[in-house]
């Protein structure tokens, strides 16, 4: 090992840059921050990143201007609809709530169909519900997630006023429902496929044929996956302001420990600079000496904030499943933050240490 290397400063200094590292390893809860501020979007992108395989679409309220326009979209639905989805059936679509992993309120779908031919029809045209799942008036299919979050078990009934029973539970990601009550109406228009290929040009038809409704009647609601993941996504947009926010805080508090640990630490070491000077290495040598030591302790607390982290989120997964919570994947978000909160705190560190080594001040005694 050479004595001018990063790793002979390592070696004689073990419980200081165990500290700098465990320090540095800090940044990395800007990542179990994205992986929170992400989950609740994720719960509805994991179930809506597919491709469409139906379309509904209803009045957006109840004003007389907003059922006319539904009505004449019902004359005109046949000539819209694209060849591969001629399908139309009737049902309700209402919200189920649920509290998501940062303990507020969100709501997911709850198709409510009117027969039980037509939840048939739909299970055979999606694909999307196990094929030994049968549903009988006043029943209700829903994934595990959201009957654990709702502390429901089969049997259980649903509902404000208790109008459904759950009768079983399907496996799944993200929180969504399904179930069959025939109430004499129905308020919501869904278009199926016409034989059960929901292949990518279905997909496409149906989101295009969603934006023409739109587009051509403001006062209706249409709805894909697509369509609805874009909903979604305008609306959460605010919590990643909140993150960003969280990350300079983050950023702010871990420079100025980080920088006074190195501060301290630089203090101590004006001898072992002086005499590297003596020896004639420049102060370029000595700052790279000083950066490697910093990338290097740093590559370190990386790898012991993810094994940390990871460690975390699996320990989490398994106490949250029982609340019907659950991180679904590694959130883009966490490791952008985390990714900004490493270059900002780690540059503005070697900068720090680079504006010592230009004062000269390796030559003092």
């Amino acid at each position: 090992m050479r004595p001018f290397s990063a790793f002979t400063y390592f070696r004689n200094n073990k419980l200081r840059v165990l500290v700098l590292i465990l320090m540095m390893s800090f940044i990395t809860v800007c990542f179990i921050g994205g992986m929170y501020v992400d989950n609740p979007g994720e719960t509805f992108r994991v179930r809506l990143e597919g491709p469409n395989r139906y379309l509904v679409f209803s009045t957006r309220g109840s004003s007389n201007e907003a059922i006319e326009q539904y009505r004449k979209l019902q004359e005109e639905l046949p000539s819209m609809l694209p060849e591969e989805a001629q399908e139309v059936i009737y049902l309700n679509r209402v919200y189920a709530d649920y509290d998501c992993i940062m303990m507020f309120n969100c709501t997911c779908e709850f198709l409510v169909f009117q027969y039980e031919e037509d939840f048939e029809l739909f299970k055979e045209r999606t694909g999307l519900v196990p094929d030994d799942i049968h549903l009988h008036d006043g029943e209700v299919v829903m994934t595990e997630l959201l009957a654990n979050n709702k502390g429901l078990k089969v049997g259980d009934p649903v509902g404000t006023m208790g109008q459904y029973k759950l009768t079983s539970t399907m496996d799944g990601k993200g929180m969504w429902a399904l179930g069959v009550l025939d109430a004499g109406g129905t308020g919501e228009t869904m278009i199926l496929s016409s034989d059960g290929n929901c292949d990518k040009k279905l997909s496409d038809d149906l989101d295009k044929l969603g934006r023409e409704i739109t587009k051509k009647y403001p006062l209706v609601y249409a709805v894909t996956n697509s369509l609805d993941l874009e909903d979604v996504e305008s609306q959460i947009g605010f919590m990643y302001a909140i993150f960003g926010a969280v990350v300079v805080l983050v950023v702010i508090v871990l420079l100025v420990t980080i920088n006074a640990a190195y501060t301290a630490a630089y203090d101590k070491r004006k001898h072992e600079f002086a005499i590297y000077k003596a020896l004639g290495f420049t102060k370029g040598q000595i700052f790279r000496k000083v950066a490697g030591e910093v990338l290097w302790m740093n590559l370190a607390a990386m790898i012991f904030g993810a094994i940390l982290n990871c460690g975390t989120i699996l320990v989490l997964n398994q106490v949250f499943w029982s609340s019907g919570h659950h991180f679904y994947r590694v959130s883009k978000t966490g490791v952008i933050g985390t990714i900004i909160a490493e270059v900002l705190v780690i540059t503005t560190i070697i900068l720090l240490n680079w504006k010592k080594v230009r004062k000269c001040e390796v030559t003092e005694d």
